[in-house]
């Protein structure tokens, strides 16, 4: 069945549930918030809710095809989708391929807009709802995530979700499994009851090592045990004590330590880097609240033409000498071979950062 198909069969089932509108009022609250919808099953919340103001939602994409479903699958189910504007930046990936499987979409492909900035200028400019929704490709909504959200219209006039959660994939192939003489680990098998008539254990010691007996229960008892990669099954992880319910195994507890950036390319990160500054220094106001006490700009702007930035941001002349001074000169010294260098004082310095930004703001 191709997505297209898919797509027409559930809006048949969402046209369903309107129709069961009909008959009971609450059924829409029932659909939407208590029904226990099967993974990954589309849901519409204009088709579901059409009497509800729709809005907007801007969206600029770049290779986003990892992500991009599965988001677009919280955005539909959570928001009254009036339009979904995409500014794509010349994805090579599925992106567009992704988006084309969605109601109401209107894909911008400008691959010639080369800063986010500018991007979402355009994006801005292609709204039509007093409301709009702005969300990266890379993101799921939480259930309730627009109903939370517009409680807060008419204290403010933009509304930020500051609660974000990191959720890292980090896809490895576990080799050990492929050896003819590698562990089993997990569980994912297809098995002829007859191969396991033999499997028996005391409810003693065996824990630990479940698939090594059950391997050499079935060889032992003369059957075929294969292993086949020719499919491929997907071994979740994450932060959690195992087994924390049964008090004799909860003795450990796993850490998921976060990726790591790797520059691949050096002279287009620097030129990069370059671009950053320009923009903090034509752009930003240096007495903006996010930037009057962020010594970090100092670090970032110091690397600049003294000249260049009293032509084009003449208000950060002050900080950009500042940042020339023996103090930062030492202090820049310390950022560069040691701040950026070690993640642990990274935590540390930003927790005292938002520690002592609390107590000024109260």
């Amino acid at each position: 069945m191709t997505n297209s198909e898919n797509l027409i069969k559930k809006n048949i089932i969402f046209k369903k549930i309107n129709r069961y509108k009909k008959i009971n009022k609450n059924i829409k609250k029932l659909a939407y918030i208590d029904m226990n919808f099967p993974t990954g099953c589309f849901c519409d919340r204009l088709e579901l809710e059409k009497e509800m103001e729709s809005v907007d939602v801007i969206l600029p994409t770049l290779d986003a095809g990892n992500f991009l479903e599965s988001c677009l699958y919280t955005v539909f189910k959570e928001i009254p989708v009036n339009n979904l504007i995409v500014c794509d930046g010349g994805s090579k990936d599925n992106t567009i391929e992704i988006l084309k499987n969605f109601p109401r979409v209107v894909i911008h492909q400008k691959p010639e807009l080369k800063t986010g900035g500018k991007t979402l200028e355009f994006l801005i400019e292609q709204t039509q709802t007093d409301w709009f929704v702005l969300i990266d490709g890379d993101l799921e909504l939480s259930p309730g995530w627009y109903d939370e959200m517009i409680k807060h219209k008419n204290e403010f006039d933009v509304i930020e979700n500051s609660k974000s959660i990191n959720h890292f994939h980090i896809y490895r192939e576990n080799k050990e499994k492929l050896e003819l003489l590698g562990r089993s680990l997990t569980m994912c098998h297809m098995v002829k009851k007859s191969a396991v008539q033999e499997f028996h254990c005391d409810d003693d010691y065996m824990w630990r090592y479940t698939d090594f007996l059950f391997r050499q229960i079935v060889e032992k008892s003369g059957y075929r045990y294969g292993k086949i990669n020719t499919t491929t099954h997907t071994h979740n992880e994450t932060e959690r004590i195992p087994y924390s319910s049964d008090t004799t195994k909860n003795y450990s507890k796993i850490i998921a330590k976060e990726p790591e950036r790797i520059i691949l390319d050096k002279v287009k990160h620097a030129q990069k880097m370059m671009e950053g500054r320009k923009a903090i220094v034509k752009y930003l106001d240096p007495e903006f609240s996010l930037c009057k006490d962020n010594i970090g700009f100092e670090f970032l702007i110091r690397k600049l033409d003294r000249e260049w930035v009293k032509t084009n941001g003449p208000k950060w002349l002050a900080r950009y000498d500042k940042s020339k001074s023996m103090k930062f000169t030492f202090m820049n010294m310390i950022y560069t071979n040691f701040y950026l260098k070690n993640n642990k004082f990274q935590s540390y310095l930003k927790k005292l950062y938002n520690k002592n930004s609390k107590k000024i703001n109260s």
